[in-house]
């Protein structure tokens, strides 16, 4: 058996080429099978041992093969949790009269209705989602008005004993305001230098990263290993040693209310990237999280993860994209660009400066603005919404809530591609 690829001759990219050339019939090589990408990086059709530097690949560090099934708590007792790893909740919710099982982690969203220390007592593994600097770049605003306040409620996270991680620094809201994979990676180690700077490099074992994914399948998964690499060779600088813990959750840009059961496709597709490209925690929107999120489609969301780790049996590998020279070529190329935009934003004196002066806000609304122009061509297609719409489906409209507050900068705000159809 270790003979058998003895009797094939080895093919080079060049005498493939040639080949392709030759069945193209006159038609340009590059033009017709190499594609642009929004991240500046040409895809071609064919990938070799050449493409990638290292002669030895080996699989991305990470604590376990499995990955953390997460739901959202809705306080209904019928809520079936025997297969979660945990949940996110709100920090209002946990009250003496909350009962669950000390085994199911819980990501608790900071709200400010309880003092932290309140929160010590549980027995369960806890993780706080609390980001001062990501809540400055989403609203313009600090946390508790003033950027000393705000950093005085981090230190006071920090004293926390019994928690595994105190500080969330929300990527996620980048891929879901439009930008693009080099800039979501680049812009999130920025973010999270800041707090290293400020805090101290020992608090990177306190920090976990979430990360929202896409539909483009390959690049999400190379963006997620890009940015674990990334994050490692940064601590070096710092003399630290940590690994990321990245939480994942499925995007909400490409999601609609119209056609809505297509976003069960979506969201499980982009599942599936956030395993590949090693999440420790993913999270599975609700198929019909914009048109009354139900208990029913939060249970189908969670299950979803069920089926990629106990019929796809996805949770066997440690790291399943490793020695792909494909994701291997793009996890490079979107470390290598992403570090390039990096130094550019540190810079510009750093994250909060960069927000201040609006430098990222740049980068992202750039990005944003050139890929609705490509939905609203259709050369992005959302089937349901720009591409097979059906014409009986009708929207529940509601009034949005204008809160008008004097922001310091333009804020970084998510948005949907299908928002301007949806209107129609």
């Amino acid at each position: 058996m270790s003979k058998l690829f003895e009797d094939f001759n080895t093919i080079s990219e060049k005498e493939w080429k040639n080949k392709v050339q030759v069945e193209l019939k006159g038609l340009e090589y590059n033009e017709t099978l190499v594609w642009g990408t929004n991240d500046q990086i040409n895809v071609k059709p064919l990938y070799t041992k050449d493409d990638v530097d290292y002669p030895n690949i080996q699989p991305l560090p990470k604590s376990s093969k499995d990955w953390k099934i997460i739901s959202k708590y809705t306080g209904n007792h019928n809520q079936d949790y025997s297969f979660l790893y945990g949940y996110l909740i709100e920090q209002q919710d946990i009250n003496p009269s909350l009962k669950l099982p000390d085994y199911l982690d819980l990501f608790i969203k900071f709200d400010g209705t309880s003092a932290l220390k309140s929160l010590e007592n549980l027995p369960n593994l806890k993780y706080l989602d609390l980001d001062v600097y990501g809540f400055l770049a989403q609203n313009g605003l600090w946390k508790n008005d003033t950027e000393k306040a705000s950093k005085e409620l981090i230190k006071e996270a920090l004293e926390l004993k019994n928690f595994e991680k105190v500080i969330s620094i929300q990527g996620d809201v980048y891929q879901n305001a439009g930008a693009n994979h080099v800039q979501q990676i680049a812009i999130t180690l920025a973010h999270a230098v800041e707090y290293l700077e400020n805090f101290g490099a020992d608090i990177a074992d306190k920090i976990y990263f979430k990360f929202a994914v896409g539909s483009n399948y390959f690049f999400e998964i190379a963006k997620l290993r890009a940015f674990r690499f990334l994050w490692k060779m940064i601590l070096e600088q710092y003399n630290k040693e940590s690994e990321a813990f990245i939480f994942t959750t499925t995007s909400g840009r490409n999601k609609s209310k119209l056609d809505i059961y297509n976003n069960v496709i979506r969201s499980t597709v982009e599942a599936s990237s956030a395993i590949f490209g090693s999440s420790d925690a993913v999270f599975v929107g609700s198929y019909d999280e914009l048109n009354h999120e139900s208990d029913f489609g939060l249970e189908l969301a969670a299950k979803q993860q069920l089926l990629l780790q106990k019929e796809s049996y996805l949770n066997q590998f440690s790291d399943p994209a490793a020695g792909s020279f494909y994701i291997e070529n793009l996890t490079n190329q979107l470390a290598e660009n992403a570090l390039e935009l990096f130094k550019t934003i540190q810079n510009a004196g750093g994250f909060v400066n960069a927000l201040q002066n609006e430098t990222i806000q740049d980068f992202v609304y750039t990005s944003a603005k050139k890929e609705q122009k490509e939905f609203d061509e259709q050369l992005i297609q959302l089937i349901g919404v720009n591409k097979f719409r059906n014409p009986a489906d009708v929207i529940e409209k509601s009034p949005k809530e204008k809160i008008i507050k004097q922001a310091l900068f333009i804020p970084i705000v998510p948005t949907r591609l299908a928002e301007k159809e949806e209107k129609k």
